[in-house]
């Protein structure tokens, strides 16, 4: 039982594997595959593009934090001329703060660097990929172009072929036909020369008679008897 349970199995698996090959078109399928591609490549753009706004953004915040952070320096130096001295605390403690968020920003910076690389790399990866697969492509429709070419050969060579078949079983019939017109031809020779034959035999069958009856008239004439003489005497000897 597990045998012929195994064997079910491997039965429909086959089966449903060939249908799989059937249903897979090489050439939609690598067109979808190219489709497919081109999604991930566009994908990969918007992502690498969000990556460099990030760090574009990051840039313009370290280097307005940067510039911030100069100015209230200069501030302080002006106020500490003007012996301000608690302004200038003021304006240095904003400074200071300013310098902080920069270096704090360097590490976020250097990441958001890394990411676009990253992702520029891939994208570059993902453009060649897809121009090979693209060409790869274009070699697949060549081929299936010519296999449909070729199986439309194929119905031709076979159209063709059985074209040739019915002119040699035209060729066939007419033989036949042939052979049946010299048949009836010799058929209708025969009867003719059956007919000659018998109106030949009929008319020496005629020709004798009258020969027979031209003798016997003869021998007649030679005894000086007449016809009706004859029939006289035959009566008498009947």
């Amino acid at each position: 039982m597990a045998t012929l349970l195994s064997r079910i199995r491997g039965l429909v698996a086959a089966q449903a594997h060939r249908a799989v090959d059937r249903a897979e078109n090489p050439q939609l399928m690598s067109h979808q595959l190219v489709r497919d591609l081109t999604t991930d490549l566009a994908n990969a753009n918007r992502g690498l593009v969000a990556a460099m706004g990030a760090e574009r953004q990051l840039r313009r915040s370290r280097e307005r934090m940067e510039q911030e952070a100069a100015d209230w320096e200069r501030n302080a130096e002006t106020l500490l001329r003007k012996n301000e001295e608690g302004l200038t605390r003021e304006a240095l403690e904003r400074a200071v703060a300013l310098r902080q968020g920069v270096e704090a920003l360097a590490q976020p910076l250097q990441r958001a660097a890394g990411t676009v690389e990253r992702l520029r790399g891939q994208v570059g990866r993902l453009r060649a990929e897809l121009g090979r697969v693209r060409q790869r492509v274009a070699v697949i429709d060549v081929h299936q172009a010519a296999a449909l070419a070729l199986r439309r050969a194929g119905h031709a060579d076979d159209a063709y072929t059985r074209a040739l078949d019915r002119a040699q079983e035209l060729e066939r019939y007419e033989r036949n036909a042939e052979s049946t017109d010299c048949a009836a031809e010799a058929a209708g020779e025969l009867l003719d020369e059956q007919d000659r034959l018998e109106r030949s035999v009929a008319r020496l069958s005629a020709d004798a008679a009258v020969d027979e009856a031209l003798a016997a008239l003869r021998r007649r004439l030679a005894a000086g008897q007449g016809p009706a003489a004859e029939v006289t005497t035959e009566e008498k000897a009947s």
